[in-house]
């Protein structure tokens, strides 16, 4: 379940979620909300603003404080503890996700949206990476559910995609052919890409997961997929499968 913003709203129905899929939600949301703040901040901070890093905010008497953890032989600072900055980033996101899905967050997020809306370049980004982040991520959308090999950037050269679509009719009546819009994403960070529409004949779609595709992606080709050959689908019979979903969205 989604709201006009794009983030998950709370579950009304009367099944109750189990505590695995609500975490699941809040941390869903949490990304969709954090990650294009956290790029645009990044923007931001870099363009405009130079700063020692987010610790040069932490009080003096805070950075100072130590403790003894149980692997050290010695006292360390509590904010140079290993993994700290992980584990509160986690904590960070399913707090904010789990705002950001109730009624007043909502509106917190509608409004960072549309002064963010009103900011050219920094409106931009938000929300383009909002709205991949959203196709990645959203329960309903099929966008990214079929990984396929395509020839690119040039011929002998091969990338893993994502079908995305069949292209539209005026695009095939100007080349005289079938399309397929595939997503390339780029490694090792498969958020950004390319978008290239590929004669239907050119498109194997592969015998992978979504999440095989990503872990290939994100280790650039360390993290091996168990399969991965061609799975003899035509793409053109893919694209026929999202439509009557693609209708309902």
């Amino acid at each position: 379940m989604s709201s006009i913003t794009g983030v998950p709203a709370v579950d009304v129905t009367p099944e109750k979620k189990s505590f695995r899929t609500r975490v699941r939600d809040s941390l869903v949301a949490g990304i969709i909300v954090v990650a294009p703040l956290a790029i645009v901040f990044w923007i931001f901070n870099r363009i405009v603003l130079e700063v020692d890093g987010v610790l040069g905010l932490v009080p003096q008497s805070i950075r100072e404080l130590t403790w003894t953890p149980p692997w050290a032989p010695a006292q360390i600072r509590v904010l140079e503890t290993p993994g700290l900055g992980f584990v509160l980033t986690i904590l960070v996101v399913l707090l904010i996700g789990s705002v950001a899905r109730g009624f007043v967050g909502r509106k917190v997020v509608t409004w960072v949206e549309a002064t963010l809306r009103e900011v050219p370049l920094l409106g931009t980004v938000y929300f383009a990476v909002r709205q991949l982040l959203e196709q990645v991520f959203s329960d309903r959308a099929q966008s990214f559910q079929k990984v396929v090999l395509v020839e690119f950037p040039r011929k002998g050269v091969y990338c893993l995609g994502f079908v995305t679509a069949r292209a539209w009719p005026g695009v095939e009546d100007a080349v005289g052919a079938p399309l397929i819009s595939v997503f390339v994403p780029t490694t090792p960070n498969p958020t950004s890409g390319f978008f290239v529409m590929f004669p239907e004949h050119e498109v194997k779609v592969l015998d992978m997961t979504v999440e095989e595709a990503f872990k290939a992606l994100m280790s650039s080709g360390i993290v091996q997929p168990e399969r991965g050959g061609d799975l003899g689908t035509p793409a053109l019979a893919v694209t026929q499968e999202l439509e009557p979903v693609r209708e309902e969205l």
